[in-house]
């Protein structure tokens, strides 16, 4: 018989939890019986039974090392690196401080969230114990468009840091898996979640299904890769 919390005796830190699929993800997170330490950059009005949030800015090494610290200290399992912006114009438009704050937090927040885990989740492989990292991309990750230049570029970055680790990784038991979502209704890009033209695209729960799923299946199971799309998207790979 399948276990009501699958996740039962997990603890899992997920970045960029406020909102949106940050939200989505740890709200589905502790319903199937995890414990979730929380970050993102304002934290002051979010509660959920099951999870503490505490303020993250993935840029800064400062406030990482805080956040992973209180995760070390909760026991930490698996790491979920949602946070992430958007940033969509011509190449002749994109400016230095515009490709600084996309890939510094896309990339460079992915790289610095992971690294201040990584001896930690060696250390439980040290033990027996298997660890586990989930990065959110995008379905853009292998693709591109006129005016998405810097973020399917932040996402190609992304991707590949994701497989590098994945690479590295398996010599310490960390099973990685990148979770590549297409439209979703959200509030990216300064966008409205909810707004009519989004009614048929992937709802912040569809991705936290796919998190969920990546991190419950046994432990001599590994998924590398989850893509998914609404069926109202064209297709694409």
């Amino acid at each position: 018989m399948t276990s009501s919390f699958p996740l039962s005796g997990r603890v899992v830190a997920v970045t960029g939890a406020s909102k949106g699929i940050g939200l989505g993800i740890v709200e589905r997170l502790v319903a199937q019986g995890a414990s979730v330490v929380a970050g993102a950059r304002d934290v002051s009005n979010v509660e959920r039974d099951g999870a503490v949030f505490l303020p993250l800015d993935v840029t800064s090494e400062e406030s990482v090392a805080e956040f992973a610290q209180a995760a070390r200290s909760a026991g930490v399992d698996s790491l979920v690196n949602n946070a992430g912006v958007g940033s969509f114009m011509p190449v002749q438009q994109i400016t230095i401080e515009e490709y600084r704050r996309v890939m510094d937090t896309n990339v460079l927040g992915t790289i610095l969230m992971t690294k201040a885990l990584v001896p930690h989740f060696q250390y439980r492989h040290a033990e027996g114990r298997v660890s586990h990292l989930i990065n959110i991309t995008s379905d853009v990750s292998t693709r591109t468009f006129a005016g998405g230049a810097l973020y399917t570029a932040s996402k190609y970055a992304q991707r590949a840091v994701t497989h590098a680790l994945a690479h590295e990784g398996h010599a310490y038991g960390l099973r990685v898996t990148e979770v590549r979502p297409g439209m979703v209704d959200t509030y990216f890009n300064d966008s409205q979640q909810g707004d009519p033209e989004k009614a048929a695209w992937l709802k912040p729960a569809d991705i936290a299904n796919a998190v969920a799923y990546a991190l419950s299946v046994p432990e001599h199971v590994r998924v590398d890769e989850i893509l998914l799309h609404p069926v109202v998207q064209d297709v694409a790979y």
